[in-house]
């Protein structure tokens, strides 16, 4: 089965380099790997020195490593139509859902625009191809990646509601119908039972996004962090919020770490002195092992750099 890593944390702490060099990795180990980014802010391109679109894109030519970008309003779209066609034929009929059901709805991503849920449903897509054992994640800060992984039990619920408010309206329409002897035209009766197996699909979709990444066989969720109180306390909240919803992580990565600090430097000293009380501080906080890696002179940049990080993934 394919295996599933995904990094997140607060912007900036170096998410988008720890997805390519373990993507890079497992490449190295004969892996077939695909790095996918789900961040808005897209910057595989930068890490990776070339450009990587919205169609799987291979990364070098000697290993079998690919990497992606979501376009957020490309996939919407394919989904988009469905869902509101359903909440269109309901109020047509004078009937609505109730503030908790839409709130659901609303949260769950079907809204225009929403990133995180035409994410989750390219999660599904890649997860049924065969070309790939690995599949690594680099997930946007942490506000966006916490509604990306409430989403499948969310938009499943939203679904769920939605088709039972229909199955009812149609079965009392059709009562209706014959009742008067008034039939619709086959070809609306058509439409209305394509919109209804396309929300039974989106919604067993969500469902197979949820059991996979509760899966710990298959799933491991990486917080990245920085040696520093903010992050921290954040990467402790992200954490909280992850055992909640029963997806697994067994390690954190502290990224950005002094490790030679410059002996005559007495701003590094003091820095390097800091950064070593915060690992301890992180270590009492997560109870799992950490791996550390060292702070790079400029930014990484391009496969070379990348490779230097993998070494220590």
């Amino acid at each position: 089965m394919t295996q599933y890593v995904l990094y997140g944390g607060k912007g900036g702490v170096g998410k988008t380099t720890c997805a390519a060099a373990t993507a890079l990795k497992k490449a190295r180990e004969d892996h077939p790997t695909l790095v996918i980014s789900t961040d808005p802010a897209h910057s595989l391109s930068d890490v990776f020195d070339q450009s990587v679109g919205s169609e799987p894109t291979h990364v070098r030519d000697d290993l079998d490593l690919w990497a992606v970008e979501v376009d957020p309003e490309e996939r919407i779209g394919q989904y988009r139509g469905q869902v509101s066609a359903a909440l269109d034929e309901l109020d047509d009929l004078g009937i609505s859902l109730d503030e908790g059901d839409l709130d659901d709805v609303i949260e769950a991503g079907v809204a225009p625009g929403t990133d995180e849920a035409a994410a989750m449903d390219l999660f599904v897509d890649y997860m049924d191809d065969p070309r790939y054992e690995y599949i690594v994640f680099d997930t946007a800060p942490t506000g966006h990646t916490l509604r990306l992984l409430k989403l499948p039990d969310v938009m499943s619920s939203a679904m769920g509601k939605l088709m039972s408010v229909k199955s009812q309206v149609s079965t009392l329409a059709d009562s209706v119908r014959t009742f008067f002897g008034n039939e619709e035209d086959d070809e609306a009766d058509e439409s209305d039972h394509d919109v209804d197996v396309d929300l039974q699909d989106l919604q067993d979709r969500m469902d197979r996004v949820a059991d996979a990444l509760r899966d710990p066989e298959r799933t491991e969720f990486r917080p990245v962090l920085i040696p520093e109180t903010m992050a921290i306390l954040e990467t402790e909240r992200l954490l909280a919020e992850l055992d909640a919803y029963d997806i697994p992580a067994d390690r954190a990565v502290v990224n950005k770490v002094i490790e030679d600090p410059t002996p005559d430097c007495d701003l590094c000293q003091s820095r390097y002195s800091s950064q070593q009380k915060r690992i301890e501080e992180a270590r009492e906080k997560f109870d799992m092992p950490l791996t550390l890696l060292p702070l790079l002179h400029g930014e990484v940049h391009g496969l070379e750099a990348v490779e230097t990080i993998a070494d220590r993934l």
